[in-house]
């Protein structure tokens, strides 16, 4: 799924912003972040995007189709607007509050869902319709890129005899899992990159030799694009500390994830392991619901814990020549047997945006000055925000031109 993954973003990273002045013939994450071509003061020609929007659907749009095909994100471009309304009302849908209360947020989340499982459930039909050797429809002329997660799913799907409902539920399920949080780590973490022009410098030159970038030369006065030439995910996780560690303190700063753990058999919990500590009885039968932000907060384990800090994970053990970069005591993807299954391919994805975003673009607060940070807003996991974060972006200078 990642080097899919890869693939599409090496080709999409140039059209980020693409400098179009109209909307039509902008591409979708440009729109729904209301991208407009803007002159600098100096001169300089830029787009101004309101950050979040643009980061979170350019995840969404190059990285759903190495796990549902691109037919499915082809065929609905406003699928993701709607995952993102479910996701904002998470809350409400979880209560079964009824849609006729005059709660916004209740009928919205409805409405969202109802949309988004109907787009699912027309994928699962064209997919069964392909699994019986039927033709399933124009447009869906490509399902043979749909990812091995869900070609499997099918397999499984087709012995146990689930309905068309069945399956479109759980994988819608599955695409609000792959999206609520994910994309929003990526944005957090750029806000944190770019917001310090030495960590950016750090970053760019420790990611140089895996991510090449470079600038063709113009052939008849006709302008090329930047590319990324090569692109090696596994030593972004493996040799470059900076890069990780970053990601580990973004999950551990911009994430407030909960673990639910139902009691088997009654349990006397100390507070610490001090001789003299307080003790809580939890009692069998009953639910106990972990807050991980108090724990990745605690300056006992933190210095300055509410501070961002990018090489607060690296660790150089002596003797050791290179440094290594762990999650220690944070759990943000829960613990045991419920951990989270996609947790791999979650940080593989993170380091690849971030690194893909910092080798082809530079951004920075509209006006310019001091980048301001976002406030938080709880969500399901990954924090949202309500502020708009309006940057200028523009494309890298000086890259190596072949």
């Amino acid at each position: 799924m990642i080097q899919n993954t890869i693939d599409v973003t090496k080709r999409n990273i140039a059209n980020l912003v693409t400098f179009s002045e109209s909307r039509v013939d902008q591409v979708g994450w440009e729109r729904t972040s209301n991208a407009e071509t803007t002159t600098k003061p100096n001169g300089e020609q830029v787009v101004e995007a309101s950050m979040m929007h643009l980061v979170r659907d350019f995840v969404a749009a190059n990285a759903n189709p190495s796990l549902i095909g691109s037919d499915f994100v082809d065929n609905n471009p406003e699928f993701f607007l709607d995952l993102w309304d479910m996701d904002k009302g998470f809350k409400w849908l979880a209560t079964g509050l009824p849609a006729w209360l005059p709660i916004p947020q209740i009928w919205r989340a409805k409405i969202a869902r109802s949309r988004s499982l109907n787009a699912v459930l027309a994928f699962e039909e064209a997919m069964e319709k392909a699994a019986n050797g039927e033709d399933p429809g124009q447009e869906w002329q490509y399902l043979e890129n749909v990812g091995p997660v869900l070609t499997e799913r099918l397999k499984l799907y087709r012995q146990l005899n689930f309905t068309m409902n069945e399956r479109a539920a759980l994988d819608l399920c599955l695409l609000w899992a792959m999206n609520a949080n994910a994309n929003m780590l990526v944005f957090w973490m750029l806000n944190h990159i770019y917001a310090d022009k030495e960590i950016l410098s750090s970053l760019r030159e420790e990611i140089a030799p895996f991510v090449h970038v470079v600038q063709p030369k113009q052939l008849f006065n006709v302008p090329e694009p930047p590319r990324i030439d090569t692109f090696d995910h596994e030593a972004l996780a493996s040799k470059c500390p900076l890069l990780k560690s970053c990601y580990v303190e973004s999950l551990r700063l911009d994430a407030a994830t909960w673990s639910f753990r139902v009691m088997q058999e009654d349990l006397v919990l100390p507070a610490s392991r001090d001789k003299d500590a307080e003790k809580f009885f939890l009692k069998k039968g009953t639910y106990a619901h972990i807050a991980h932000s108090i724990h990745h907060t605690d300056p006992a384990y933190f210095d300055d814990p509410h501070v961002w800090r990018a090489d607060r994970h690296i660790k150089r053990e002596q003797g050791d020549e290179e440094a290594s970069v762990n999650m220690g005591t944070i759990r943000p993807y829960g613990g045991g047997h419920s951990m989270c299954k996609g947790r791999a391919f979650a940080q593989k994805e993170a380091l690849v945006f971030v690194a893909a975003f910092i080798s082809m673009w530079d951004m920075e607060p509209v006006g310019g000055g001091a980048w301001k940070m976002p406030s938080y807003k709880p969500a399901t996991g990954v924090y949202s925000t309500n502020d708009d974060v309006r940057v200028w972006i523009s494309r890298r200078e000086e890259l190596p031109q072949v």
